[in-house]
């Protein structure tokens, strides 16, 4: 009865031991897989942080590539604009020119009528007539430009002529007007052709005292 008992206490045992030995085996497997995972995780964790910064590197280029488009293309939509503007405006002031050509015709042809025998109401019309092309002119901003008796500017005025003159008159001073001239806006839609003034000069060392006028254009 002992021995019986003490084989099945042995038997016990020796299950109880491999019993052990299963769960020390099975926790050791346990480890390596954890070990395993994390390597495997820090890999993973690497090859995000590259492919992370792949595409903010490819955000960065292809938004710098978007911002520098926008801008070349605001200067080109600028540029054509611009382009459309003098273009318009160049058209404008050639018609605004013919305007101005036809209205000078008409007061010079106004101006023989008013010498001859002719009808008053048909002078008031065509007087009338002249007002409307002065009202329209004016309503798109031309205007004469100034000339008689102001200083030359090669900005607004075109030199055709000289008027000599002696004492302590200005040089360089628009003596006659021989045309209008114009502006749309600021800008010269036709310069005046003017004279201006140009001192003579007195040879003093000649005994004949002769006077010589200056240089001509």
């Amino acid at each position: 009865m002992d021995k019986t008992k003490n084989k099945d206490q042995v038997k016990n045992d020796q299950d109880d031991d491999y019993l052990l030995l299963d769960d020390n085996a099975n926790e050791s497997n346990q480890n390596l897989k954890t070990e395993l995972s994390i390597e495997d995780m820090a890999a993973e964790l690497k090859e995000t942080r590259d492919d992370l910064e792949h595409y903010r590197k490819l955000y960065d280029d292809t938004f710098n590539k978007l911002k520098y488009s926008l801008a070349d293309f605001d200067n080109y939509r600028k540029n054509i604009e611009k382009q459309n503007t003098l273009r318009i405006l160049s058209v404008k002031a050639d018609m605004l020119s013919t305007v101005v050509n036809l209205r000078e015709d008409f007061m010079r042809a106004l101006d023989t009528l008013k010498h001859h025998k002719v009808d008053i109401s048909i002078l008031e019309g065509l007087t009338n007539i002249l007002k409307n092309i002065d009202l329209f002119l004016e309503k798109e901003n031309v205007s004469e430009i100034k000339a008689l008796n102001s200083v030359f500017d090669p900005n607004f005025h075109e030199i055709i002529g000289f008027s000599y003159v002696e004492g302590d008159v200005e040089e360089n001073i628009i003596t006659r007007e021989i045309r209008k001239g114009y502006l749309l806006n600021d800008r010269v839609l036709r310069p005046s052709l003017v004279e201006v003034s140009k001192k003579i000069i007195k040879n003093i060392d000649n005994d004949n005292k002769e006077d010589t006028k200056g240089d001509e254009v």
